[in-house]
C-alpha cells in the first residue's frame, strides 16, 4: 500500500502502481500519492458522489479545487502547476486505461502567476461587465426552482462582484468581511486581512456600491439576517431547498458563505452570461487595477488602496497600460 493509499480509490493504486513500475522514485510516488489523497478529499467534502466519480468528473470542481488552494492555502504559482500537472497526468491514465472520456483537466485554467504579464484574456471588458451585471438580475436561463430565488440571490451576486470589480478585493477578503466591517453612515468599509499578505485599510464605496450592499442586507429574512455588532458575516449562504438563507447552529449566526461557494458563484453567472470560461475573481482584481492605472492613478495610490506591501507586483500592471497607450 502506498502513503495516503487507504484515502484513495483503486484507480488511483493502479496509477501509482504504474508509476512505480516505470522506475518511479519512492519519494516521487509519496508525493503523488498525497497530492492526489488531497484532491479526493477536496472532492468527497465539496462535490457530491456523482461529479466527483471519476467517469462524471465535472471540470469546474477541479477549478474549485485549485481556488481553493490558491486562495485559502495561499499556494503559490509554481505549487500549483506541479499539483495540476499530477492530474492531468492522472487523468490521461485514467483514459487510457479505464475509457475515461476526456481528461477533465484540460478544460482548466490556472491563473497567471505574479510576475506573468499582462494581457486582455487576464482582464474583462467593459460590454462583459455590463453583460455580467445585467445577466444576475435577469432569469435568462435559470430552472423554476432557480429563479424562484433570484430575487433573493440577485442583490448578493450583484454586490459581491461589484466589490471585486470597483474595490479590487481579494476573494480572501471579501469572505472574511463581516456586517460590522460596513459603516453605511459614511460609506465606508474596513478589510482585515487574516493572512498578513495586505494590510488592514479603509475603503471608502461608491453611493451605489453602498446602495446595493444595504439592498442585499435588507433582503434577508429576519430571521437569518445579519445584525450589526455581532460579528456577523456580510455574506450568507443560500438554501435553494428551503428558499432562504442559511444560519449556522453550531456558531449560532448566519451561515459564512465559503470562499468555495463563491468561486462557484463568479462561474456559474459568467457562464449565464455568456462570457468566456474560466473567469475568476483574479480576473475582477486585474480589471481594477488596470482601470484604475488607465484613469490616472499612481502605483502609490493603488498600493494604498490594496494594502500592498510594495509597488512592486503592481508593475506588470502598468507595463500593460503603457504598451496599450503606445499603439
Amino acid at each position: 500500500m502506498h502513503p495516503q493509499g487507504e484515502k484513495l480509490p483503486k484507480e488511483a493504486q493502479h496509477f501509482l502502481d504504474f508509476l512505480a513500475s516505470r522506475g518511479r522514485k519512492p519519494s516521487t510516488l509519496r508525493r503523488y500519492a498525497y497530492d492526489l489523497a488531497d484532491f479526493y478529499s477536496f472532492a468527497f467534502i465539496h462535490g457530491d458522489q456523482k461529479t466527483a466519480s471519476n467517469d462524471l468528473l465535472d471540470p469546474s470542481l477541479l477549478e474549485d479545487y485549485f481556488a481553493f488552494m490558491i486562495e485559502r492555502r495561499k499556494y503559490n504559482h509554481k505549487t500549483t502547476k506541479r499539483i495540476a500537472a499530477v492530474l492531468k497526468r492522472y487523468f490521461y491514465f485514467l483514459s487510457q486505461t479505464y475509457g475515461l472520456g476526456s481528461n477533465p483537466m484540460e478544460s482548466v485554467t490556472l491563473p497567471p502567476a505574479d510576475d506573468e504579464k499582462i494581457t486582455q484574456d487576464h482582464l474583462l471588458s467593459a460590454g462583459e461587465i455590463r453583460q455580467l451585471l445585467t445577466s444576475i438580475e435577469s432569469d435568462l436561463g435559470l430552472s423554476e426552482e432557480q429563479a424562484q430565488a433570484r430575487p433573493l440571490l440577485a442583490p448578493r451576486n450583484k454586490v459581491m462582484i461589484q466589490l471585486l470589480l470597483h474595490q479590487g478585493l481579494r476573494l480572501q477578503e471579501l469572505h472574511g468581511l463581516s456586517l460590522d466591517d460596513v459603516n453605511f453612515g459614511t460609506g465606508t468599509m474596513t478589510v482585515s486581512p487574516e493572512d498578513g499578505e495586505v494590510k488592514k485599510r479603509e475603503i471608502q464605496l461608491s453611493k451605489n456600491d453602498r446602495r446595493d450592499l444595504h439592498r442585499y442586507v435588507q433582503m434577508i429574512p429576519k430571521p437569518v439576517r445579519p445584525y450589526p455588532g455581532e460579528g456577523h458575516p456580510l455574506f450568507v449562504s443560500f438554501d435553494f431547498q428551503k428558499q432562504t438563507y442559511r444560519w449556522s447552529y453550531e456558531d449560532d449566526e448566519p451561515k459564512r458563505l465559503t470562499i468555495v461557494a463563491m468561486q462557484k458563484m463568479i462561474r456559474e453567472e459568467s457562464k449565464r452570461a455568456g462570457l468566456a470560461p474560466g473567469k475568476s475573481a483574479q480576473h475582477f482584481r486585474h480589471t481594477y487595477i488596470v482601470s484604475a492605472l488607465k484613469h490616472g492613478h499612481t502605483l502609490e495610490e493603488l498600493q494604498e488602496k490594496l494594502g500592498l506591501h510594495s509597488e512592486l507586483v503592481l508593475l506588470r500592471y502598468q507595463e500593460y497600460v503603457n504598451h496599450i497607450r503606445s499603439k
